[in-house]
């Protein structure tokens, strides 16, 4: 459909590991009644503009794929750190497609220097990660 476009949505949660039997027990999910396997999950608790809140369930693969741990320092700073890896993996294919230098040298060029930047970036963050995790103490940013 050429009126959709593409959205990418960012929504922190709470949540705790909860299996489907305890979700329904709780009212969280819906009765079993297509007789599938109780399946592993989340206990999912959303904040409403207002400050309220409401809980629900989500099974584990659709969870975990939404959604990562960011509890601590080191959570979120790996969860930069694999947004930047697959950012300058993408970059890294892209510096060497055809379509780059057929939009001039200047764009390649810049896209060159932007390449580079992401990878002194990307170190940083590594080593920033190594440190924390060498002394798990040293948990401030």
């Amino acid at each position: 459909n050429k009126t959709m476009k593409t959205y990418i949505g960012t929504k922190q949660v709470k949540a705790e590991p909860m299996n489907e039997l305890a979700a329904v027990e709780k009212g969280y999910a819906r009765k079993n009644e297509d007789n599938h396997e109780w399946r592993e999950g989340y206990h999912v608790q959303y904040t409403n503009p207002d400050g309220s809140t409401y809980d629900s369930w989500s099974p584990k693969s659709v969870f975990e794929q939404a959604y990562k741990c960011a509890d601590s320092f080191l959570d979120r700073l790996q969860i930069e750190r694999d947004e930047l890896k697959e950012r300058y993996d993408k970059l890294s294919n892209l510096e060497n497609v055809d379509t780059v230098k057929e939009c001039g040298s200047r764009h390649a060029w810049i896209l060159s220097l932007q390449h580079t930047s992401m990878g002194m970036y990307l170190h940083h963050l590594e080593t920033r990660i190594k440190l924390l995790k060498d002394a798990p103490s040293q948990t401030q940013g």
